[in-house]
């Protein structure tokens, strides 16, 4: 998504993009202070999208366009974005090491891992990172049925994520870690939440807004922290996914 930042953000607002999401409906209303994205039943019934939070989900993280240098803190920014929101969701992300793999659409069936999050370039990825847009993050899932011989029972869910970072943009245009603004640890912690689950919200003050600026809060504010509840540990479990 691209919208024009506040003018007195435009010298440091970058774009952040949420990625298509397999079998995902409209997202609510954007003025709402966090904006869910929802999936679709056989039956026609619309669930919240959101991952089984009564498991752990592992995750693979794949730093081969990072200067070797960079790499330790780069790495190690990424534990500490999937560790806030393991906190804000109640849900458990396991790290299951280093992967070649670059997510591109479509590609989601053959990952190794439930996530992968990848610091690569444009050119690698036919996910768009052009232009300001630094980084990309989404899900894919879908639904399931059971019969017991009176009743179908339906369920829904994500069972893959992906986050693909413009590299040279990232080393370039966002400050190391976390902190307000524009932040390594921010652009993070805002594609992440795609890959659970939230879409975009229009108030600059909330780190789910698609673009990072001066307004930006230090990682996820109120509301925020309010959708990532709703998709998390308290939302419930979801059997079979």
């Amino acid at each position: 998504m691209r919208t024009l930042p506040r003018a007195a953000a435009l010298a440091t607002a970058v774009v952040l993009a949420a990625a298509p999401t397999l079998a995902a409906g409209p997202a609510s209303a954007a003025t709402a202070p966090y904006s869910l994205r929802y999936m679709s039943l056989s039956n026609g019934k619309k669930v919240v999208a959101r991952w089984n939070p009564c498991r752990a989900h592992g995750y693979k993280v794949n730093l081969a366009s990072v200067p070797a240098a960079a790499r330790p803190t780069v790495l190690a920014e990424t534990h500490a974005a999937m560790r806030v929101l393991a906190v804000k969701t109640g849900m458990t992300f396991t790290y299951k090491g280093a992967t070649a793999e670059v997510p591109r659409q479509g590609s989601y069936v053959k990952q190794s891992a439930d996530i992968i999050i990848a610091y690569t370039t444009p050119a690698k990825t036919n996910f768009s990172l052009a232009g300001s847009t630094a980084g990309l993050g989404g899900f894919a899932g879908g639904w399931r049925s059971s019969y017991n011989g009176w009743t179908t029972t339906y369920s829904a869910g994500i069972n893959k994520g992906y986050l693909v970072v413009d590299t040279p943009d990232l080393l370039a245009h966002f400050k190391p870690g976390f902190g307000a603004g524009v932040r390594r640890g921010n652009l993070l912690l805002h594609e992440l939440g795609h890959v659970v689950g939230l879409g975009h919200v229009s108030n600059a003050r909330l780190l789910m807004n698609p673009m990072l600026s001066s307004y930006t809060p230090n990682g996820y504010a109120a509301g925020d922290a309010a959708g990532l509840a709703l998709v998390g540990r308290k939302a419930g479990c979801i059997p079979g996914w």
